[in-house]
């Protein structure tokens, strides 16, 4: 019993010590709204609030650029002016003058293409200054994949379009390769004005422009140059292209349709504002 007794008073003790602070916390909160302090939410970063988040680096707008496209027919065909392109253009930037350049000679490889690309550049009504002269703000190189060497060899076409993009990165600080639109895979080179091979022969043809074109894809990677993809874009047939944008005349180049579509595209990605 002594050693119960202790035990017993000690309890008692603790039990009126918390009935008392109970009892008073009640009288000092009566009529008064607090929240424990366990449940008060923190107080919040000052680094995450919008006063303090940084403001994005937006590049000043200019009044008018210039806007150069080098490579073969399917460039050639974008029009003496590039029109389709100087339409959509002006549909975006309404109050902002183009200058465009067409840089484009059909039937070249980009063997041919990289020869001339210093050169003064003549064809039809088109007469321009080397493109070093010219120094765009920017430059789209096309791809030359739909003229594949005689002798057909990818990598050589990846070399030399390698080559190509690292001397349009002196020329310009706005440098975007270009994916055509697909070949067709049924009736490529057919029609009134096209060069209506074999089937066999066409396909093969149409094969080669593909690993070409998916040079470009991996040339863009490999060298971190910004792409325009039309070609992804215009598949329906696995590698192959969607009739719908391609000449029904030749089987080969971009119809009316093909061309809008690569003008948005083009537009899309450079984006000047």
């Amino acid at each position: 019993m002594k050693n119960i007794l202790p035990l017993l008073l000690a309890a008692f003790f603790i039990f009126a010590a918390f009935f008392l602070y109970n009892n008073l916390n009640k009288k000092l909160v009566k009529g008064v709204l607090i929240t424990p302090i366990a449940q008060v939410s923190p107080t919040p970063n000052p680094t995450l609030t919008p006063a303090s988040t940084p403001i994005p680096y937006i590049i000043p707008k200019k009044a008018s650029y210039a806007i150069a496209i080098f490579g073969d027919s399917q460039v050639d065909t974008m029009g003496e002016k590039l029109e389709y392109l100087q339409e959509t253009l002006a549909g975006e930037y309404p109050k902002t003058q183009f200058n465009l350049y067409n840089y484009g000679i059909g039937g070249q490889n980009v063997e041919q293409g990289l020869a001339r690309f210093e050169s003064s550049f003549v064809n039809r009504e088109r007469q321009y200054p080397p493109l070093p002269a010219l120094l765009p703000d920017v430059l789209i190189i096309g791809s030359f994949a739909y003229n594949p060497f005689p002798t057909h060899d990818r990598n050589k076409h990846y070399t030399l379009l390698k080559e190509l993009a690292a001397k349009a990165k002196y020329i310009s600080s706005r440098v975007y390769l270009l994916a055509e639109i697909a070949p067709l895979k049924t009736g490529f080179g057919k029609g009134k004005n096209g060069v209506n091979m074999t089937e066999e022969v066409a396909l093969e043809h149409a094969s080669h422009i593909i690993e070409q074109l998916d040079n470009v894809i991996n040339l863009s990677n490999a060298e971190n140059v910004p792409l325009i993809n039309v070609y992804y874009e215009s598949r329906i047939e696995g590698s192959f292209g969607d009739p719908y944008f391609v000449n029904k005349d030749d089987g080969i180049h971009p119809s009316v349709a093909g061309h809008y579509f690569t003008a948005e595209s083009i537009v899309e990605k450079i984006r000047l504002d």
